[in-house]
């Protein structure tokens, strides 16, 4: 299960217990919701992380750029929640000056809009070099540079195809990855180890914090069994 918000999911996995029916948490850990297992990386220390890399190039700049996927005027999951608590105790403690502008982009806004969000941004804030998202789709960002020519350092999360595209064109400098591919086998692991071997399991198993640039991009593999 990816949770979203506790409220929600939390429906399902009390019916879940309810049928003692073991579940495993895929990138967002919610102790409330008691799964056998977790998988996925530490959200805070990961933004932690993505501010620590962001701050090495951009450690002169006065302003920088947030992008963020809301649904519903919130956050459009727990992970890039925790991922923005990490990112901003970074920022405070070693970098309290300087000014995270935010923009939001609505799930539920007609993608075809999305580029006259960023005109209007980037019109208001001309200065803007640096911009960090802390979900998947920094490819949104990276493909409006391409097709208008500007020349901005972005990073983003997941090696989804879209994003490895901009980032090997280079208009995606860095991107977090957390190989989906393994998390998936592990929780089925998991789940035959206790169920079927009935075998004693961690209950937080986090994923390494890879970073992918041009260079390396086409040296990750989807797989390392």
């Amino acid at each position: 299960i990816v949770p979203s918000g506790l409220d929600a999911t939390k429906e399902l996995t009390d019916k879940l217990h309810d049928q003692n029916i073991p579940f495993i948490l895929l990138d967002s850990y919610m102790a409330e919701l008691k799964p056998l297992s977790f998988v996925g990386q530490d959200s805070e220390n990961s933004g932690y992380f993505a501010a620590k890399i962001l701050m090495l190039i951009a450690a002169q700049e006065k302003e920088i750029m947030l992008m963020k996927q809301m649904k519903n005027g919130q956050l459009a999951s727990k992970q890039q929640e925790n991922r923005e608590v990490g990112f901003k105790k970074y920022m405070k403690k070693h970098f309290p000056k300087v000014k995270i502008l935010e923009l939001d982009l609505p799930l539920d806004e007609d993608k075809n809009e999305y580029d006259g969000i960023l005109d209007d941004f980037f019109s208001k804030h001309p200065n803007i070099r640096h911009c960090i998202t802390l979900c998947s789709k920094a490819h949104i960002v990276g493909e409006y540079f391409l097709k208008n020519n500007k020349n901005m350092q972005i990073m983003g999360y997941d090696m989804v195809e879209k994003n490895a595209v901009c980032l090997r064109k280079g208009s995606i400098s860095f991107l977090i990855a957390q190989h989906a591919f393994m998390q998936g086998f592990y929780c089925v692991d998991i789940l035959f180890k206790s169920i079927v071997l009935h075998q004693e399991v961690k209950l937080l198993n986090y994923m390494p914090i890879e970073l992918l640039t041009k260079e390396n991009v086409d040296f990750y593999r989807r797989t390392q069994l």
